[in-house]
């Protein structure tokens, strides 16, 4: 038969005590807040973003103020979602519900266009023109 030897005795292990450095009583419960600034850039494209940030909240604020003529007895705003009378207006295109096929086909074809775009420029996209980027880069 095989005996085990334990060689250590209880004696022999030194214990440390040791405190957690992170302990609920060592946090602080508030930090003063830091405040992060973005670097401030310049050169072409710098430039190149601020004259798209121009023409696109040119486009932004114009496109409701644009008129368009459709005779007499209709609206003449150019881009206009008329809820009331239940019609969607875009310059020359009037679209009832009936002509849901419209919308639909539209969509796809939105669908589609924003996955080849993202996917072909995306960083276009979302460094220059996306109006989240458009607003929050004026702000700055």
């Amino acid at each position: 038969m095989v005996q085990v030897i334990n060689t250590v005795e209880k004696t022999d292990v030194d214990h440390h005590e040791v405190e957690a450095v992170n302990k609920a009583e060592n946090r602080p419960l508030y930090a003063a807040r830091i405040k992060i600034h973005p670097k401030d850039v310049a050169g072409t494209f710098r430039r190149l973003k601020w004259i798209l940030l121009v023409v696109l909240l040119g486009i932004y604020y114009i496109t409701p103020w644009i008129r368009w003529d459709r005779g007499p007895g209709a609206p003449d705003q150019a881009v206009l979602i008329d809820m009331a009378n239940r019609r969607f207006y875009f310059f020359f295109i009037e679209i009832w519900p009936q002509e849901f096929y419209y919308v639909a086909g539209l969509l796809i074809m939105a669908g589609v266009g924003l996955f080849l775009a993202t996917s072909m420029f995306g960083r276009i996209w979302c460094g220059y023109a996306c109006p989240q980027t458009v607003w929050t880069d004026l702000f700055m």
